[in-house]
């Protein structure tokens, strides 16, 4: 087995840190073969049997590099890429007949009517907002009282050319592959998708002081703001779809739409007093301020409507929640307290502990040793399905390409481990005595986190798509 200075880890102190020697890989899908002869699997209390690892391929761009005791070769290689009757009803029943699912409150989550309860005067903010911008849009291009048939002719091109912008951005998140990083964290998102709103609507409202631009602040308004629907469509069908307690996706969308279109008329009928009352002061540039401010309540709403939701899956960041949790020694959250410890606009993988799933072999080692730190890895974790290293308080996985989520958690798991025991990089040491914990502890931790009311069988963590497969020799 080769020693810890061919591995390149030396024990970790403040004096003296080790050299890094991990690191995170490309976006691109790539895989990794090795290759080895496994022995008999170990009891959970001995020490893992060495995999006896005799070299590795890289295949990355149709081209496999094999590194191992027969030497380097290169060799070309391609791979794809992977109803009832009104009458008999009191006020109150016919009223949550037409806002509230059927079955309401059984049919959906706890957190269904909280969040709607906040979401609708966020939907009459955004209306309210809506008529400013329009009204502030047709002023800037020349259609008011008075205005004859050119004026309109000229506002239907700028109007037309503002429109073929937006269907720009619309186009380019269509065409995009980024959906599935939605399903891990709709809630963050959502908010991500709010910005690129309020910045598209910002720059729209911009044309009643900068009317000369017309063209360019709308059709860039217009595009942000097309980005930002592209966005947030997806991660409201998961919170829409999370509502549904009992598969009935069909009626919550349904009521959903009632929620809307109430909103939408107040928002309406709201407007119509604001802009008649901007009228009166004879300044239009008063139409921005009274958006600044009604833009920033609709931002704030949207953010307590989405607070407000509760998530049973397990995602990085939820997941991190659970494990410190579980490693300090307290009571695990339910999934109420869970959701509401998870910060919103946090990226997972700046969440403690810190881990960047789905790491390629190529870049997280020294390219001087790079062999040997691969092969002495892979004996190490050579019964789990994944590889977990640990440099500068952050982990770097390596995925095998069986790997399944809740190996990811199994990893997230043993860096919170070493992150609680204040390890800064990770020596051989380190990560075998982490993993023996990981692997004696982990299912009393499932446990545990099932008792607290999560769902394990969803368990969302993202990698980067970068895999690896480990063949055993018989």
């Amino acid at each position: 087995m080769l020693s810890r200075q061919q591995f390149g880890l030396v024990p970790c102190t403040l004096h003296a840190p080790p050299q890094p020697f991990f690191g995170c890989g490309s976006r691109r899908a790539r895989h990794v073969i090795v290759s080895g002869i496994a022995n008999k699997a170990r009891d959970k209390q001995q020490k893992q049997p060495v995999l006896k690892v005799t070299g590795i391929t890289q295949l990355s761009n149709g081209k496999a590099q094999h590194f191992g005791s027969a030497g380097n070769s290169i060799e070309e290689r391609h791979e794809a890429e992977p109803s009832t009757s009104v009458t008999n009803k009191n006020i109150t029943d016919v009223l949550k007949g037409l806002i509230l699912p059927v079955g309401y409150p059984d049919s959906v989550t706890p957190d269904y009517l909280a969040y709607q309860l906040w979401a609708v005067p966020a939907h009459i903010t955004g209306w309210m907002g809506s008529s400013l911008i329009t009204s502030s849009l047709l002023a800037a291009v020349g259609l008011k009282a008075g205005a004859g048939i050119a004026a309109a002719g000229a506002a239907s091109i700028r109007w037309i050319t503002k429109d073929g912008i937006g269907a720009l951005g619309r186009l380019l998140v269509s065409a995009g592959r980024g959906g599935t990083i939605f399903d891990e964290d709709p809630k963050r998102w959502r908010l991500i998708a709010e910005g690129f709103t309020t910045t598209g609507r910002a720059l729209e409202i911009a044309t009643a002081v900068f009317p000369q631009n017309f063209v360019l602040l709308a059709g860039l308004g217009n595009f942000t703001k097309a980005v930002g629907k592209g966005m947030g469509g997806p991660c409201f069908r998961i919170i829409q779809t999370h509502f549904a307690r009992q598969n009935n996706v069909g009626d919550v969308a349904a009521k959903e739409q009632v929620w809307e279109v109430v909103a939408q008329l107040i928002g309406l009928g709201l407007s119509i007093a604001l802009l008649n009352g901007i009228e009166a002061t004879g300044d239009p540039t008063n139409a921005v301020w009274a958006w600044v401010v009604i833009q920033s309540v609709h931002v704030v709403l949207r953010f307590k409507s989405l607070s407000m939701v509760q998530l049973p899956s397990l995602n990085q960041k939820r997941s991190c929640v659970l494990i410190n949790a579980f490693l300090e020694g307290q009571q695990l959250p339910d999934v109420r307290n869970g959701n509401a410890q998870e910060v919103l606009l946090a990226n997972p993988v700046n969440c403690a502990p810190r881990v960047q799933f789905g790491c390629t072999v190529s870049t997280a080692f020294n390219a001087s040793n790079q062999t040997e730190q691969v092969l002495a890895l892979a004996q190490l974790y050579h019964s789990e399905q994944y590889m977990l290293v640990w440099r500068d308080c952050r982990g770097q996985v390596l995925l095998q390409n069986t790997a399944a989520p809740i190996d990811m958690l199994r990893a997230l798991w043993q860096a919170g481990w070493l992150a609680q025991q204040g390890i800064q990089n990770a020596t051989e040491d380190n990560l075998q005595q982490s993993l023996d914990v990981m692997q004696t502890d982990f299912d009393a931790f499932l446990h545990a986190v099932e008792t607290a009311g999560w769902d394990t069988s969803r368990i969302v963590i993202r990698s980067k798509g970068d895999r690896f497969t480990a063949i055993a020799d018989s």
